[in-house]
């Protein structure tokens, strides 16, 4: 009789009865850093993983990195960046965000600029739509390659500014406000030099989760996503670089 009654009063007053919806939970957010020797040092050294997933920043981190990596190249996904990546994915990540550190041992080899686009566009192309973060090179330990690491690193920030959510991270001036973190050999880092690189993967992952934020926020309202301006620039370098002991 109740149920009667109170069915026909909200036919009555013309409201319908809409069961609630619990929110969706968020999806989960995933950190892929892909690198060669010098992230495999911030991860040795300065345990650059363990404190990126500690933050919280982002529900899944992780750091894949090899000893003589090159961005691209049909090798396996120990000297590949590409292959790795699509090893990765293929073995079930979804990186919502990419911290790339790739180009160092490029530079040893590749001599043209267009070279440079072939394997950038070829890593980028990959990766897809997620912001992405690409350190600048810094090897000094010839001449030559160390004007092929400036011509690379003029090519990246030309490349990048293509892609809408990407943006170049200024390493040199890093390395070169402070040659204290630069190994002796002139490529790798010291103790101190993988730890600065540790804390700026730190900042970058702070910088890159609000980006990814940002992008899924606007992706899930009815604003076209082109409203996202292209960022593609040499971010201010902002970690300090001395107050790490050696």
């Amino acid at each position: 009789m109740h149920a009667l009654l109170l069915t026909a009063l909200v036919a009555l007053s013309g409201i319908v009865a809409v069961p609630r919806l619990d929110s969706a939970p968020p999806p989960r957010t995933t950190l892929l850093v892909l690198g060669d020797s010098l992230t495999w040092g911030s991860n040795y050294f300065a345990k650059a993983q363990t404190r990126l997933a500690a933050t919280g920043t982002f529900d899944t981190v992780v750091v894949d990195s090899r000893w003589g990596r090159r961005i691209s190249g049909p090798t396996s996904a120990r000297y590949s960046g590409v292959v790795a990546y699509k090893t990765l994915v293929a073995d079930g990540l979804r990186p919502t965000a990419v911290i790339v550190a790739l180009g160092s041992n490029d530079v040893a080899i590749l001599v043209k600029r267009r070279e440079f686009v072939a394997v950038i566009d070829d890593l980028m192309n990959a990766i897809g739509n997620v912001p992405v973060v690409w350190l600048t090179v810094h090897r000094v330990d010839s001449a030559n390659v160390t004007r092929q690491s400036q011509r690379f690193n003029s090519t990246l920030i030309k490349e990048l500014a293509r892609y809408p959510l990407a943006t170049v991270f200024d390493w040199v001036s890093v390395a070169t406000s402070d040659p204290s973190v630069v190994d002796p050999d002139k490529i790798h880092l010291t103790p101190k030099g993988y730890e600065v690189r540790a804390k700026v993967y730190l900042a970058l992952a702070s910088e890159l989760a609000q980006r990814a934020s940002d992008l899924t926020s606007t992706t899930t309202t009815t604003l076209p996503t082109t409203t996202i301006a292209p960022t593609t620039s040499v971010a201010p370098t902002t970690v300090p670089t001395t107050t790490v002991a050696p």
